[in-house]
């Protein structure tokens, strides 16, 4: 029996004190890598609980990356824990945080565990014997249903077999760029200001990393071309982190400068699924040019991080690659749930709900912004889950930001993002995936009390 204490007279469901603690149990080491779980049934007669109460615990652990089922085995502790279980298991401020602004902070809140257990069920009660393999570059009908869900809503061509399923964001990009030097490859550029991690990545995987400039429409094709790389990662939608949208006449230049150059785009839509304005968005680069962009998108911008399933569509030429390295993709079990998950449109149904949260906390961003900090500007287009705000001249955004932090608020400066010693306007980069519209003014509230003590520009 796992050690589980039951607080029957706790406000918190019985479901969630289960899962608090087996995932407790992992994280201080009691629970060991590998270790086979009572059966929900056994489990359930030792707590005096409903089967069901445990089914759930158990479908909403192994959504989050903390157990593994398979077929004949029963569900066990996962072998390598997600990255918020490794974070979670050490001390860190972020935990006494009260409001994370981070631009990849995340939360379980809108996970729709119901949705996700029955689909697991589904899945559950329709495999037969010897149950679901593995496939080097993800099971069939994961692939299939993606290609199809790509199509639709970003407007992706590709078929099945272009479909590369893996663990993450970081891991795709990490494994693409691996394919890359097996290309002939080994310079990329990135944006400037950008995400370090994405240039992190590439050094990791032996590229030379150069940094490109970003302006009001996006990364400058010219820069490019003089940078003599023949790859490069860009953010077409919502760049991080400044949220310019690439504009149309940079989108051509760019698959132009792909094609005369013999190079590669990669298109990592992060937050393409998230547009907050009118109609639907600008629809993918991969759709112009599938020979020349290797398209790569990840569930932790619509699921959080309860999910953790990436994806990678490319050419025939890299996905023979891709199926010959380790992709870290889920089980095939998760992977089959998320196949169910949207093949009965219930994620179409999450994102349309997730795009309704998300557009009320960014016009509740906008006034607290407007009405906290004069002489501030937030920018970017109405899309994802964060927004740039541009603060005065003046303004060590580094200080304010460690300041900040000092009161219970993390927030990235603008500083965070920029590769080498290129000046930049100062300002803080505001994410809202973790904090609920009711909340943001108060936080804002903050950074104006922290810009005041730093400065003093503010009026009390």
């Amino acid at each position: 029996m796992i050690p589980i204490a039951i607080d029957r007279k706790s406000r918190l469901p019985m479901t969630a004190q289960i899962q608090k603690a087996i995932r407790g149990r992992i994280l201080d080491g009691t629970l060991h890598p590998g270790v086979r779980l009572p059966s929900s049934r056994d489990l359930a007669g030792d707590l005096g609980v409903s089967r069901s109460v445990v089914v759930q615990a158990y479908a909403q652990l192994i959504a989050e990356g903390y157990l593994r089922a398979a077929q004949g085995s029963g569900t066990r502790v996962a072998t390598h824990l997600p990255r918020q279980g490794r974070a979670a298991a050490e001390p860190a401020r972020s935990a006494q945080a009260r409001f994370d602004l981070r631009v990849d902070a995340t939360s379980t809140v809108f996970f729709p565990s119901r949705e996700w257990l029955q689909a697991y069920e589904h899945v559950g009660r329709s495999i037969g014997e010897p149950g679901p393999r593995r496939h080097p570059l993800g099971v069939p009908e994961l692939r299939r249903e993606l290609a199809a869900y790509l199509g639709r809503s970003r407007g992706v061509r590709a078929s099945a077999a272009e479909v590369a399923v893996t663990a993450d964001f970081d891991h795709t990009v990490g494994v693409v760029c691996r394919v890359l030097r097996e290309l002939g490859d080994d310079h990329i550029a990135v944006e400037n200001p950008g995400a370090p991690w994405q240039a992190a990545l590439a050094r990791h995987a032996g590229l030379t990393v150069t940094g490109v400039p970003v302006n009001a429409e996006g990364i400058d094709v010219d820069a490019l071309e003089r940078s003599g790389a023949r790859a490069v990662l860009v953010t077409p939608v919502s760049q991080l982190p400044t949220g310019v949208v690439l504009s149309p006449r940079r989108r051509e230049a760019l698959l132009r400068w792909a094609a005369d150059v013999d190079g590669w785009v990669i298109e990592y839509d992060r937050d393409g699924h998230l547009w907050l304005g009118a109609g639907s968005g600008p629809l993918a680069l991969q759709r112009h040019r599938k020979d020349r962009v290797i398209y790569v998108g990840a569930t932790g911008a619509l699921l959080g991080p309860c999910v953790q399933v990436g994806w990678a569509v490319a050419p025939e030429q890299v996905t023979e690659r891709l199926g010959r390295m380790q992709l870290g993709a889920p089980d095939p079990l998760t992977q089959l749930t998320f196949a169910r998950f949207i093949s009965s449109g219930v994620l179409d149904q999450h994102v349309r709900h997730v795009r309704h949260v998300f557009r009320a906390r960014r016009s509740a961003l906008r006034e607290a912004v407007e009405r906290h900090l004069p002489g501030a500007r937030m920018t970017g287009a109405p899309a994802g889950t964060h927004a740039y705000v541009q603060v005065p001249n003046g303004v060590d955004d580094v200080r304010l930001t460690a300041v900040a932090r000092a009161r219970s608020v993390l927030v990235h400066p603008g500083t965070h993002f920029r590769l080498g010693r290129r000046p930049s306007a100062p300002g803080v980069v505001i994410g809202y995936g973790a904090v609920r519209s009711g909340l943001l003014p108060e936080a804002v509230g903050v950074l104006a009390d922290a810009m005041r003590q730093i400065t003093g520009l503010l009026a009390s």
